[in-house]
């Protein structure tokens, strides 16, 4: 068994998009659909649908109320990347929690929020 995907449901498939491409992620259209799929390096699959889309599918669905006890990581290139992204997020109007610093495990971190409220952290190797 092995990790395939990420699914994530967005309120606001358009906010969602702009955010998610601030970290780099360019994600493409499944048909005329609210799907869009971002096959990374790593393998994995970032998915985002609309919450519209899930609702069609699911109809009981609810989005989950209060912080969720996953994080999504993406590692960036260099320390001077992860300042860069988190600067084009706050610049662009989305939340950080944590400004960038240098973590005792070795690593330049930050934490964002992502337009539905999903910790995003980034990170690089120091």
């Amino acid at each position: 068994m092995g990790l395939a995907a990420i699914g994530i449901v967005a309120e606001d498939v358009s906010k969602s998009l702009k955010f998610y491409a601030l970290l780099g992620i360019q994600f493409k259209q499944f048909q005329q659909t609210e799907h869009f799929d971002s096959l990374q390096e790593s393998g994995v699959n970032i998915m985002l649908d609309s919450a519209h889309s899930i609702k069609q599918l699911y109809p009981d669905w609810k989005k989950p109320v209060g912080s969720t006890p996953i994080v999504l990581c993406f590692e960036q290139s260099s320390a001077k990347v992860v300042d860069e992204v988190v600067a084009h997020v706050k610049a662009s109007g989305f939340q950080v929690m944590k400004e960038p610093w240098d973590a005792f495990w070795g690593q330049r971190y930050a934490s964002v929020l992502d337009p539905d409220g999903n910790q995003i952290d980034i990170f690089a190797k120091l």
